[in-house]
């Protein structure tokens, strides 16, 4: 989309990754949400239960986790690569240590590694994915890996199927050490360079504060859905067996029919949402309560597959904030949710009715969204490169030296224009500004960019939207936005809407 080198520098960093190393990575997936949060009414190491450790403890040790891997993200993210080396060695040795005939105090401190090495790396997963990952490798991970994992999860909360711990036990120093042969297996000096003002990019602020909304809405939709989960016999495993069905799905529709997963995000969320009605209606009417876990758990993969959204953000601007932002919302989120759990303890309805209108405001704030990820995923450049330096230069050369442009400048002159051969033709400078507009940049951003007045941006947007009969920039897009095929290659005929879904 764009030729400014950082992004082609990052681009050429980008790893392409088979799904059997994928597996090993999505391993971190299984050892959370099956191992380290191996619970229910089944709790126990070695036949000890209650478990030897202390909630408040556990809780700092999360906020420590949780706390660090942030600083670390957003500070020095080239380390993340090597911390989860030496954290993910940590905590095999801590697991290594539950084969041991330990004494209670001793068995809590190898759970609190345990607790602690998770928690530090959960932001890791997501820098790792949005810092190096290629969007092709990020959907193979975010659907069949993850759907491999879910799976997994599904039968390690020992409900269907009982595990004995010291096969647990067992399963989770394998995991461990799978991950740590992925974790291995990617270069530990080589990650995505971070934007600088002096590389003059502009962030598409609009775009991302929507896309950090909906990861926030998203999430809430997980955590809403398996706090339901968990109030239905066997609703635990069922979410999880629908979420990996859904995620082999998503990776099935993008393998064989090249459905962008982009496109199915509003039809799991919705689906979720239906989850919320049958939840609401099982506590009034005999429904079956399980079907309601299967909606929850189709709905759960559009939050777990939020990083894609993430390589979207990284390869328009790559901001070192951007995975530390993912993971910061996520930890509102439940901190939020907790709060809402003890707001409507009493009133299980009301509880679950404002699930269902978070997971509503959910759909709508993507579908707003989509034609903007749409075009910013695969959107064709409509006009090459060189023409548009050709426009910048004259600009810039017009202003003199290419200082700011006062707000209440009249608009600088520009290099003669090809003019149009019909009346609802774009001119070279009015594609240009109509691309930076489908890219979510706004008026001072593209003024800036493009050496020219917000006065002339609005001006030439006015003319845009009159030749093309739109109104807002969703339905430039639609209109005129051109897609690349999943090889590259420019798709001349075919636009937005006009593709099968």
């Amino acid at each position: 989309m764009t030729n400014q080198s950082i992004l082609l520098e990052n681009e050429n960093k980008r790893l392409n990754l088979r799904l059997p190393w994928l597996i090993c990575f999505a391993m971190f997936t299984v050892w959370q949400m099956g191992m380290v949060y191996f619970s229910g009414q089944t709790l126990s190491v070695d036949g000890r239960t209650p478990i030897p450790v202390d909630v408040d403890d556990i809780t700092v040790i999360i906020a420590a986790g949780y706390g660090l891997a942030l600083l670390v993200m957003g500070l020095i993210p080239q380390i993340v690569v090597w911390a989860e080396r030496v954290t993910a060695s940590a905590a095999l040795l801590s697991a290594l240590a539950l084969f041991l005939p330990l004494a209670p105090e001793t068995l809590a401190v190898a759970l609190y590694v345990q607790f602690f090495c998770c928690c530090f790396m959960i932001g890791f997963e997501t820098s790792i994915i949005v810092g190096l990952f290629t969007e092709k490798t990020a959907v193979l991970h975010l659907t069949a890996a993850y759907g491999i994992a879910n799976g997994l999860v599904a039968a390690l909360h020992n409900d269907f199927l009982k595990i004995d711990f010291a096969w647990f036990r067992l399963f989770t120093v394998i995991a461990l050490v799978l991950m740590l042969l992925f974790f291995w297996r990617l270069p530990g000096k080589v990650w995505t360079r971070s934007v600088k003002k002096a590389d003059k990019l502009a962030a598409p602020k609009r775009l991302f504060a929507g896309i950090f909304l909906w990861t926030a809405t998203s999430c809430f939709v997980i955590l809403f859905g398996a706090a339901v989960a968990e109030g239905f016999t066997h609703g635990v495993s069922v979410f999880y067996l629908s979420g990996a069905a859904a995620g082999m799905f998503l990776y099935l529709l993008w393998k064989r029919f090249g459905v962008r997963p982009v496109r199915v995000f509003p039809i799991y969320i919705a689906l979720g949402a239906m989850g919320f009605v049958l939840a609401i209606a099982s506590l009034y009417v005999p429904a079956p309560p399980l079907w309601a876990c299967v909606f929850l758990g189709v709905g759960s993969m559009a939050c777990w597959i939020n990083p894609l959204l993430g390589v979207l953000m990284a390869k328009q601007y790559p901001s070192r904030f951007i995975a530390p932002g993912i993971i910061g919302v996520a930890f509102v989120t439940v901190m939020i949710h907790t709060a809402l759990l003890d707001v409507f303890r009493a009133n299980v309805t009301a509880l679950y009715v404002v699930y269902l209108v978070i997971a509503v405001a959910c759909v709508i704030l993507y579908l707003i969204l989509e034609p903007y990820l749409l075009y910013a995923f695969h959107g064709k450049p409509l006009i090459s490169g060189e023409r548009a330096a050709e426009l910048n230069e004259a600009a810039r050369a017009a202003r003199g030296k290419g200082e700011a442009f006062p707000e209440d400048a009249p608009a600088a002159p520009v290099l003669p224009e090809t003019p149009c051969r019909t009346e609802d033709e774009l001119t070279d400078r009015e594609k240009q500004i109509a691309q930076e507009l489908m890219l979510g940049l706004d008026y001072k951003q593209i003024a800036a960019k493009l050496y020219i007045s917000p006065y002339t941006v609005s001006s030439h947007k006015k003319s845009i939207y009159t030749k093309k009969g739109v109104h807002n920039v969703a339905e430039l897009i639609l209109k005129m936005g051109k897609l690349q095929t999943e090889n590259g290659a420019e798709s001349e005929e075919v636009s937005i809407d006009e593709r099968p879904s």
